[in-house]
C-alpha cells in the first residue's frame, strides 16, 4: 500500500511539474513587458500589445477599420531577433485587416498610412500555446509594421 501510495504521489508531483511550465512562460513574458515598459519610446496600448513608433507617415489621420484592406511590410521576430517571417525581400503583405492576429489588428487599427512601428504582442494576442512553424508555443511576437496603403 505505502508503495502505491508514493508512485501516485511521484505521479502528482509530474504531472504538476508539466503543467506548470507554461505559467513560467507566463511570467517570462509578464516579465518582459514590464521591462520593456521601462523604455520611455515604448507605448502600451493595454497589457501584452505595445510599440515605438519608429517613424510618423505623413497621413490625412485615417487609420483602417477592419473590414478594409491593407498594404504593409512586415517583419517579424521573437525576442531574441529570431526572424519567423520578412515580406522586406518581397512585395508587401495585402490583406484585410481582420484576418491578422489580435494584436497586428489592434496596432494597425491605430496606425496611419506611412506610419513604421514595432510592436510587441503578447501570445495571447498572437498564436498562444499552439505556437507556429518557427514559432514557439506562448511566444512574443515582435513586428516592425509599415503601413503603405488603406483601400
Amino acid at each position: 500500500m505505502n508503495k502505491l501510495f508514493l508512485a501516485f504521489c511521484f505521479l502528482l508531483i509530474l504531472v504538476g511539474c508539466v503543467q506548470d511550465s507554461p505559467n513560467i512562460k507566463q511570467i517570462e513574458n509578464l516579465q518582459f513587458f514590464i521591462d520593456n515598459k521601462s523604455d520611455n519610446r515604448v507605448t502600451e496600448i493595454e497589457p501584452g500589445l505595445q510599440y515605438i513608433e519608429l517613424k510618423k507617415g505623413s497621413s490625412d489621420g485615417m487609420t483602417p477599420k477592419l473590414n478594409q484592406i491593407i498594404s504593409a511590410h512586415f517583419h517579424g521576430t521573437l525576442t531574441n531577433g529570431d526572424v519567423f517571417w520578412s515580406s522586406l525581400d518581397s512585395e508587401p503583405l495585402t490583406i484585410e485587416l481582420s484576418k491578422l492576429i489580435v494584436g497586428c489588428q489592434k496596432i494597425i487599427s491605430m496606425m496611419e498610412v506611412g506610419d513604421k512601428w514595432r510592436a510587441f504582442i503578447d501570445p495571447t494576442m498572437a498564436y498562444g500555446e499552439e505556437g507556429r512553424p518557427g514559432i514557439p508555443s506562448n511566444s512574443i511576437l515582435v513586428f516592425e509594421i509599415e503601413l503603405l496603403e488603406v483601400n
